[in-house]
Formats: C-alpha cells, sequence, structure tokens
C-alpha cells in the first residue's frame, strides 16, 4: 500500500476568534492540536498549508447573496439594530455573531475549499481541516 498524501489546511489566526462565553465551540482548540501535531512531531507526515480566505463569490457559488451580504456587515455592536436579520439569518446560540465572522468564514471556508480542491485534483489522499463546520450553514442561514 503506499502512502497517503496528506494536505493540513491551517491557517494560525483561526485561533483568534471568539464566539462566546460557555459556547461549546472554541476556535483556540484548532490551534491547540496545530501545536500539539507539531509539539508531537506529526506535521512532517503531512502538507501543511495555509489556504487563502474564500471570496465572495466563491461563497455565493452556494449561499444566497443576502445572506453572504449580512454576514460581511454583521457584527456585535450593530446586531441590536438588525434583529430581524439576526432571527432571518438564525445567527443565535448555536451560530451567534462574534467579532470578526466575515473574517472567521472567509479562512474557514477557504480551507474546506481547498481542501476538497486538494481531493478532487489528486493532490491529496486526505485533507484535514479542523475549523471545518464551527460556523455552518444552509443556503440562506445559519444551522
Amino acid at each position: 500500500m503506499s502512502k497517503r498524501r496528506v494536505s493540513f489546511l491551517y491557517d494560525d489566526e483561526i485561533g483568534n476568534f471568539y464566539y462566546s462565553q460557555g459556547h461549546p465551540m472554541k476556535p483556540h482548540r484548532v490551534r491547540m492540536a496545530y501545536n500539539l501535531l507539531s509539539s508531537y512531531d506529526v506535521l512532517k507526515y503531512m502538507e501543511v498549508l495555509n489556504p487563502p480566505r474564500a471570496s465572495e463569490k466563491e461563497f455565493t457559488r452556494f449561499h444566497a447573496d443576502e445572506y453572504i451580504q449580512y454576514l460581511k456587515t454583521i457584527s456585535p455592536e450593530n446586531m441590536q439594530e438588525h434583529m430581524t436579520s439576526v432571527q432571518r439569518f438564525n445567527t443565535v446560540e448555536d451560530c451567534p455573531v462574534f467579532d470578526g465572522l466575515w473574517d472567521f468564514c472567509q479562512i474557514q471556508t477557504g480551507a474546506s475549499i481547498a481542501g476538497a480542491s486538494r481531493l478532487c485534483s489528486g493532490e491529496a489522499d486526505v485533507a484535514i481541516n479542523w475549523s471545518g463546520g464551527l460556523h455552518h450553514a444552509k443556503k440562506a442561514e445559519a444551522s
């Protein structure tokens, strides 16, 4: 059996985001996982890539334009003024609004797209994006 080609898609910025007090998703854990892999010298067995951030165009290939515009503009500072949209786009509790939400989504989604691309092109047999799914969505709302 040949050696599997593993791509680990990682952007150190992912660990800088914070959902909210008591929320189970902790992006800093992705950084902790990276540091553990590094400490145990496991990274040498994979190709570690810093993927590009997903563009608005890449998001709108699946997600509704209105939803993407909302993600680009909503913040903890302005969400009280936009409570109808907060409810409509389901950015409550499980998928909350937090500082840097759009940047986080671009980093996370860019890594997922890059991983899928490497798998489809045959450049990798395994693609790892541990930030994938931390903020998840349907076509026109968080889920």
